[in-house]
């Protein structure tokens, strides 16, 4: 099918025979999403309101209007963002360090979410801010947010099903003698540290590529490619091979080179479903990193 976004109107063109149901499914929306989405009327077929699930041919034409009614709203923060992409789908921000990507109970004002719904507010966007991921507070880089809440559930299921690839700069302690490994070690809780995660055998499968860049005398300069999502992965792995990231205090030792965590999110690839194709989104080194280099 080709689909075309514009103006909030997603338009769908039928290129094989479904029915509405299974059309509104791809999408992943659930069943109480498509019942809301025929009794307000939001759907037509070849420019007829739909009320029910119908046929769907050949070269029909589907409109969806994806306006909401009304949302939860955080509040703006009007701190300006580093926009590294954008279009009527997709916002990715390069997120600085020391933020929190969304509120975490304690700090709900000043969040790189609150600002994001200032920047939509400024450019009348009429929607919320919604991470599909998360970085960790003192981890800089790129953070992907769906600026329309109807492709959030696939972009939710795009992510689980590991379809939306995370690549990590990072500097590690002393120096690594193999290029490239790939660590596969299940991650889970440590038992003894609520804040912290460990390699367990019963715990949760997690498998991390790491290529070392360049070798320094007391440190190494390495990329780390995520092949799944598990809490604090980078830095559980990189201390299971001994070179857990400069400056993690929690995994690894204090440091003077750098004042946080030298991990960054350097680089995102997902396939874009409005455009249909490949995406590659990437964030250049941070000036407290560069200086690493």
């Amino acid at each position: 099918m080709k689909l075309n976004l514009q103006n909030f109107i997603l338009s769908i063109k039928i290129e094989q025979e479904t029915d509405l149901n299974t059309l509104l499914a791809q999408f992943e929306q659930s069943k109480k999403n498509r019942y809301i989405l025929l009794q307000e009327e939001k759907i037509k077929v070849n420019n007829h309101i739909c009320k029910t699930n119908l046929c769907l041919h050949n070269n029909d034409t589907i409109q969806i209007d994806l306006h909401t009614k009304s949302f939860e709203q955080i509040e703006p923060d009007f701190t300006p963002i580093d926009i590294c992409y954008e279009d009527d789908l997709f916002l990715i921000v390069n997120k600085p360090p020391y933020l929190l990507v969304h509120s975490d109970g304690v700090e709900t004002k000043h969040t790189l979410s609150n600002q994001v719904q200032a920047y939509y507010m400024q450019e009348n966007f009429p929607f919320p801010a919604r991470p599909i991921h998360r970085l960790d507070k003192d981890t800089s880089g790129l953070v992907l947010f769906c600026k329309i809440p109807f492709f959030q559930p696939m972009l939710d299921k795009m992510l689980s099903e590991k379809h939306i690839y995370r690549e990590y700069d990072a500097f590690v302690e002393g120096r690594i003698k193999q290029k490239n490994q790939i660590i596969e070690v299940p991650i889970g809780r440590d038992r003894h540290n609520a804040k912290k995660m460990r390699t367990s055998k019963t715990g949760k499968y997690a498998k991390t590529q790491i290529t070392c860049i360049k070798n320094y005398p007391i440190y190494s300069f390495v990329h780390a490619k995520l092949y799944t999502g598990r809490t604090h992965q980078i830095r559980v792995h990189l201390q299971a091979i001994h070179h857990p990231l400069l400056a993690d205090e929690l995994y690894g030792s204090p440091t003077n080179k750098i004042k946080r965590l030298a991990l960054h999110a350097s680089t995102l690839k997902f396939y874009h479903p409005i455009k249909q194709t490949e995406m590659c989104i990437h964030c250049p080194l941070p000036k407290d990193m560069k200086k690493l280099l």
